[in-house]
């Protein structure tokens, strides 16, 4: 089988997140079973090489204009164009795009197309106020907002990591919208320990392992510092992640860098800013915390919290935004409300007073939990929706 990854980001690429983890290890997958693998990607430049194993590569330069809508058209338009040329020179059986800025808007009728969707635009916007109400953001529908859903509608097949992404984009699209979750690749071999041998070793630490922004609700864990400094005086908080911003009453934007700095010199240096990391670097990070925390107002399937349960560490997360669907309360971690510092410090109250037995056997359900993720598992699954939607097709 030939299939086709459409990408606005992919790992070779400057630009590289959570996206780029998914096709790659997808792409990765397909080509392990032997299957005939391109990846088309927005890059800054054009041009094609292989890439891990005979993976093709094609960059298509992204068009940089301001106007959003205009941007967006431009580099759908491209990447169509640049498909179009592998199918003229190559047979291929699907094509997978993400959902990101409408990338499938330009679909090709010659053969099947399935989209994965990696968020909901208005959702990720009213996430990053300083307020969020999620029923305000499920009925705003920008023109952009619209070009995403479109892709998604015209698409022979969609489909979400998680449920709770499902379901909203689901009610918006007008679509039927399914839930097929994404691979973890085992990656523990990469540690580079540097960077927590030299800031964290020893150190009996909280990991808040996540971009720094509202939408990742790093202002909760800010708010709670204070009162947890004072119940935990041995307690360190460590920050990893880029530094988005947070936003504040009034609708600026703050650095979070120069808030937690402010925080490292009222605490003696407890609370600590990483930086983003490398995954080499951070891995180590991740393994040696007493807990890994994650606030998110929103998410899809949250691979951070995929990668600290695979590691055996206990995750504190947010309800009503699909960590439920990887963590069971106080079975293999620990759920909280969202946008409240006062059930984090309850969380965190519970985590201190578990016995080490406990604290461990709750470690590995966490890791357990997770086996179904692994990647014999879910290539099944995906080679059996690919068939199918072939076989519709034709």
């Amino acid at each position: 089988m030939h299939i086709v990854y459409m990408t606005v980001e992919f790992v070779t690429e400057k630009i590289s997140g959570g996206l780029s983890t998914y096709v790659d290890n997808m792409a990765r997958i397909m080509r392990q079973h032997g299957h005939q693998v391109t990846v088309i990607t927005l890059s800054h430049e054009n041009g094609e090489f292989d890439y891990y194993d005979q993976i093709h590569v094609i960059r298509v330069q992204e068009d940089r204009q301001q106007n959003i809508w205009f941007r967006t058209v431009r580099n759908s338009w491209r990447l169509k164009r640049a498909l179009d040329e592998v199918i003229r020179q190559n047979k291929v059986d699907i094509v997978q795009t993400a959902s990101l800025h409408a990338i499938g808007l330009f679909r090709s009728y010659k053969l099947p197309y399935i989209v994965r969707i990696s968020s909901d635009n208005a959702v990720l916007r009213h996430a990053e106020q300083y307020k969020f109400d999620l029923d305000k953001a499920m009925q705003e529908k920008t023109l952009f907002d619209r070009m995403e859903l479109y892709a998604v509608r015209h698409a022979d097949y969609a489909f979400a990591p998680s449920r709770y992404c499902a379901e909203i984009v689901s009610k918006r699209a007008r679509c039927l919208v399914a839930v097929l979750e994404s691979p973890y690749r085992d990656r523990t071999v990469d540690f580079d320990e540097s960077v927590y041998r030299e800031k964290l070793a020893g150190k009996k630490y909280l990991l808040f392992n996540s971009a720094l922004s509202t939408l990742k609700g790093t202002h909760i864990g800010i708010e709670a510092t204070d009162e947890l400094m004072a119940r935990y005086p041995d307690l360190y908080l460590v920050y990893a992640g880029i530094d988005a911003g947070i936003t504040s009453a009034n609708g600026s934007c703050l650095q979070a860098r120069g808030i937690l700095n402010r925080l490292t010199k009222k605490y003696d240096g407890k609370i600590l800013y990483l930086g983003s990391l490398k995954q080499e670097q951070l891995f180590p990070v991740i393994a040696n915390a007493y807990a890994c925390v994650l606030l998110s107002r929103t998410e899809n399937l949250s691979n951070s919290c995929i990668e600290a349960m695979s590691m055996k560490k206990i995750v504190i997360a947010t309800y009503g935004a699909s960590f439920e669907q990887l963590i069971t309360n106080k079975d293999n971690g620990l759920l909280v409300k969202r946008d409240s510092p006062k059930a984090l410090l309850k969380a965190v109250a519970y985590l201190m007073e578990m016995t080490q037995e406990q604290k461990v056997k709750m470690e590995e359900r966490a890791a357990v939990s997770i086996e179904r993720l692994g990647p014999e598992q879910i290539y099944e699954k995906m080679i059996t929706v690919y068939n199918k939607i072939i076989q519709t097709f034709s």
